[in-house]
């Protein structure tokens, strides 16, 4: 096992359940209507288009992190640098710990300048952070490889419920970067994975699985078991260039 850590990562740490369905664009439509009804908007979405999400993942020399679901690895991590709506002055470092529908993410805020420094293979600069998973990543770069893979894009639509700690997300027009690895370059191109303006639903919550949403999905789209990571991975490799 590559990437895990403890015999029971998520022990004394809160860890959330996560269910991914893929839409059809006619089901994502007729769902967003229902869910919005119920649901309130997220504060931080500017507007009902939702925000652009862009995250630059990364992997090890051997892309342990994208063969990892195929081979069963119960305790898997996914590493990215993440910004939204194309804004440099909020660049996150991430990790996504999963075991089976349970995740848990940790984070870190970087700079630009370090950000650059990143993408240019100086992962040295983590290591002045005073932070477990920035010297976590420094640390998988110098003895595994990890670098910056894929960049994802896409917009996402959150809503959340004022009486539970659930969140619903639509994330459309997913598309995988084809020139660079740079999510700032002002010449990057993507091309989207799905043909048919398909959508993915997250819903995130605690502990019971609210009956309302239980009863909204219920025979609606297709239970996801890939991440966007691997459908973009795929999608390059598919269709323009293998694993990097």
């Amino acid at each position: 096992m590559v990437f895990a850590r403890y015999q029971n990562p998520f022990a004394g740490r809160k860890s959330r359940h996560e269910i991914k369905i893929l839409l059809t664009y006619p089901q994502y439509v007729e769902l967003r209507a229902r869910i919005s009804g119920i649901m309130t908007p997220d504060p931080h979405m500017p507007g009902p288009e939702g925000y652009l999400i862009r995250s630059v993942y990364l992997d090890t020399a051997k892309n342990d992190a994208y063969y990892e679901k195929d081979s069963g690895v119960q305790h898997r991590n996914k590493y990215r640098i993440r910004a939204y709506n194309g804004d440099d002055s909020f660049i996150m470092l991430e990790n996504k710990e999963k075991i089976d529908d349970r995740i848990l993410k940790t984070g870190a805020w970087i700079t630009r300048a370090d950000y650059d420094a990143v993408l240019q293979g100086d992962f040295s600069v983590l290591s002045a952070y005073d932070n477990p998973l920035c010297k976590e990543v420094y640390s998988l770069h110098s003895a595994q490889g990890l670098t910056p893979k894929v960049i994802v894009e896409y917009y996402r639509e959150a809503f959340t419920h004022p009486l539970s700690m659930v969140r619903v997300t639509f994330d459309r027009c997913i598309a995988a970067g084809t020139n660079t690895l740079d999510m700032f370059d002002g010449k990057l191109y993507t091309s989207p994975v799905f043909q048919k303006r398909e959508v993915i639903l997250e819903v995130k919550y605690d502990d019971a699985f609210p009956m309302y949403l239980k009863q909204l999905l219920t025979n609606r789209g297709t239970k996801l078991a890939v991440s966007k990571f691997v459908l973009c991975s795929d999608h390059l490799k598919s269709n323009y260039i293998i694993l990097r």
